[in-house]
């Protein structure tokens, strides 16, 4: 009796490979902030406090939590803000700070993003991992991802981010000799529209199925024009939006995710200050309003074009959240005394998502899941379903 459990075991193996052989192989983008970024720094100098260490071997940057406390997030904060360079337009690390993106072609960058914490927004890609790994997929092998630093943005195009995802899906394809279904959340949105949007049409017909964008940050958001003002903790207990202010306006993506001109009027104020307001078209002379004079420069590299991908596409999104439309500031840009609120996921505006109705994109399908907020939609469990759908299985 004993002697055949390892054949079940050989025919359950055998089972689950048939089940994903002739099935799409899963290529995923991820959002903002939804991978893990690691550093090592080496002499650094002028730190916030004394206490923030000046030398240290490769660790996570991102995401690590006990990095997040007050006291030990002004070390964070100095560690991950990026410089920019106004007579080059560039933008770099922080002296003393090498950083580097784990987990490239695999999933183990995407699926925790705090290695120690595997629960809550920490299980990221975890559940649709999991839904494909039950199917038969292979973690690294027949579902990967295209992690980033996610501080850039395409125009930098850092470790020549777009060519390499390219050859990720090739790879995919030429190992399976079956099309990528691409799989995108949040600013992986825009990184895939990017990319998709100008790649030869024959490459796309050839390498990729369908492309999923997964609460798509199409044209930004509202609410990162309050970012760049007063900061966001982001719930962070006992820290205030104004620790980490200057980081955040450092981020390259960040500039990228601002509400796009396509999509929001220029009559249409999002930021109010006493008797003066602002819209997404006066983003330059906002800038120079909340002191931040490069802001200007860099925004005006970013110019973003919501052309039609040409690539058979399925928007899936959460709605129906309480979502930032403008905000009232009250004495000063730390204190906000009015948020307006309208449709959406909770993070972004319903306009930005279903940016590819009001765009006339062809050969694209929405569908809302109402009442699911920007991260809770990853793991709509009719969601997976329809995912496993689409690759096949």
């Amino acid at each position: 009796m004993a002697s055949s459990v390892p054949s079940l075991l050989l025919l359950l193996t055998a089972f689950l490979v048939n089940a994903a052989s002739g099935a799409s192989p899963v290529l995923i983008i991820p959002g903002t902030g939804g991978n893990r970024l690691e550093a090592k720094l080496s002499s650094r100098e002028n730190t916030a406090h004394f206490y923030c260490s000046k030398n240290a071997d490769w660790y996570d940057l991102w995401l690590d939590v006990k990095q997040l406390v007050p006291g030990a997030i002004d070390c964070w904060c100095e560690n991950i803000q990026l410089n920019y360079d106004s007579s080059t337009s560039t933008f770099s690390n922080q002296q003393g700070v090498e950083t580097r993106v784990p987990c490239y072609g695999d999933v183990c960058g995407i699926e925790y993003l705090d290695m120690s914490v595997k629960a809550g927004d920490s299980a990221y890609f975890h559940a649709m991992i999991e839904a494909f790994a039950d199917k038969g997929y292979v973690r690294g092998e027949t579902i990967v991802s295209a992690p980033y630093d996610f501080r850039y943005s395409a125009v930098s195009n850092k470790d020549n981010y777009v060519n390499a995802t390219m050859a990720l899906a090739e790879q995919l394809y030429e190992q399976t000799g079956e099309k990528v279904l691409w799989i995108s959340h949040s600013m992986g949105g825009l990184w895939s529209h990017y990319i998709l949007s100008n790649a030869d049409q024959a490459w796309k017909d050839k390498y990729i199925e369908a492309w999923v964008p997964i609460a798509p940050a199409y044209g930004g958001t509202a609410q990162e024009m309050r970012l760049f003002a007063s900061g966001d903790s982001e719930g962070i207990p006992l820290v205030s939006g104004k620790t980490v202010r200057n980081e955040q306006r450092s981020y390259e993506s960040n500039f990228w995710l601002l509400p796009n001109l396509e999509l929001w009027d220029s009559d249409e104020t999002i930021i109010t200050k006493g008797d003066q307001t602002w819209t997404a078209h006066d983003l330059p002379q906002f800038f120079e309003d909340i002191s931040y004079a490069d802001g200007a420069q860099i925004y005006k590299t970013l110019p973003y074009d919501l052309k039609d991908p040409n690539i058979k596409t399925y928007v899936k999104y959460g709605a129906g959240k309480d979502t930032p439309t403008s905000y009232v500031y009250g004495k000063d840009w730390d204190t906000i005394d009015k948020t307006v609120n309208g449709d959406g996921d909770g993070t972004v505006n319903i306009r930005s998502l279903e940016a590819g109705i009001a765009k006339g994109w062809k050969n694209t399908e929405h569908e809302k899941f109402d009442g699911e907020d920007h991260q809770s939609v990853l793991k709509n469990d009719s969601l997976l379903k329809e995912l496993l759908e689409l690759a096949g299985v």
